[in-house]
């Protein structure tokens, strides 16, 4: 057992987490360095990295911050007024600051979306501009090959004719 008066806060402190982080349970560590439930879960909040309840650290920010924050937890504006003891209008006014806040990175999405589209859209019609350059030589290709095809359907012919006339001077 340890004499509760022979310890710093510090070294019952970290005592606590020793016994914390070896499995020990809240009553174990509660008895052994004789801290209250709170405390050591104080200690092991704080230690995790956890904050503090908000509403102590809300105590000492504006009554703009303070409410900006009970709409946050959805609030009405007249449970704010109540509670912030402010009017129902001043309520008002900062739910209405609260909504465009909120309203800003929607806004930003949309804008960005937008943006999306039209480089879509732009890139969709380069596109398709493209393909109307591709058809069109295309086009062009066939045209030039149906040229030769008959151009080399002409030469063939021309060809034959002049191996039949080879043959009757030739007498075979």
């Amino acid at each position: 057992m340890v004499n509760p008066f022979a310890e710093t806060p510090e070294e019952k402190r970290e005592l606590a987490l020793h016994m914390h982080n070896n499995g020990h349970t809240y009553r174990e560590i509660c008895q052994e360095v004789r801290i209250s439930p709170c405390t050591l879960s104080s200690i092991i909040k704080s230690e995790s990295g956890y904050i503090e309840d908000s509403d102590k650290q809300l105590l000492h920010k504006s009554k703009e911050t303070r409410a900006l924050a009970l709409y946050d937890d959805n609030k009405a504006p007249l449970e704010v007024a109540i509670e912030l003891n402010i009017s129902t209008d001043e309520a008002i006014n900062l739910y209405q600051k609260f909504q465009q806040i909120n309203c800003i990175p929607l806004e930003d999405r949309r804008l960005r979306l937008q943006k999306e589209i039209e480089a879509i859209e732009s890139a969709k019609n380069n596109a398709h501009s493209h393909l109307i350059y591709l058809r069109n030589q295309i086009s062009e290709q066939t045209r030039t090959l149906e040229h030769y095809t008959t151009q080399c359907e002409n030469w063939r012919n021309q060809l034959i004719v002049l191996y039949c006339q080879r043959k009757q001077l030739v007498g075979w």
